[in-house]
């Protein structure tokens, strides 16, 4: 896949946001997780694990193997740290502590873009979540327009 490098800033700023959630959720280095609540999104997925200094994990092979593209995006964790994906639908990122509103607003953009390449056809959930693991926005990608919106809590 072919990416342009606001693009993939944008994906590394969600990605970064997911892996951050998946960190929090694991302190496990294993390749197989325990299985996560459905009502969990900070949970590592039975799939992924330990990656590029941060968790990268989904609930499905391919789940998991998107988690760790989108760590690649962003090598220097400059905005994400962690990432999960569930039922491949649906993405969370740890953001780092120093990513600004507009640096999420980017990369949740362009993680949805990716994500809709990866499973298309597919209405999709990114979350972006602090360090803590509050959540900090979400965006939502409709397969029939091709549009996302981006919400940011409180």
């Amino acid at each position: 896949m072919k990416y342009s490098s606001l693009g993939k800033k944008r994906l590394a700023v969600a990605c970064l946001g997911l892996l951050m959630v998946v960190l929090a959720a694991c302190g496990s280095s294993s390749s197989a997780t325990q299985t996560a609540p459905v009502n969990d999104p900070l949970s590592p997925g039975n799939y992924g694990g330990a990656y590029a200094s941060g968790t990268a994990t989904g609930d499905t092979q391919a789940g998991a193997d998107f988690a760790r593209w989108v760590l690649d995006q962003d090598p220097q964790h400059q905005y994400m740290t962690d990432a999960v994906v569930r039922n491949e639908q649906t993405l969370g990122v740890k953001v780092t502590p120093t990513a600004t509103k507009a640096d999420v607003q980017r990369l949740l953009e362009a993680l949805a873009s990716g994500m809709s390449r990866t499973f298309p056809g597919k209405p999709l959930t990114i979350n972006a979540f602090y360090q803590s693991g509050q959540k900090l926005a979400e965006a939502h990608y409709d397969p029939g327009t091709q549009n996302v919106s981006v919400q940011f809590t409180g």
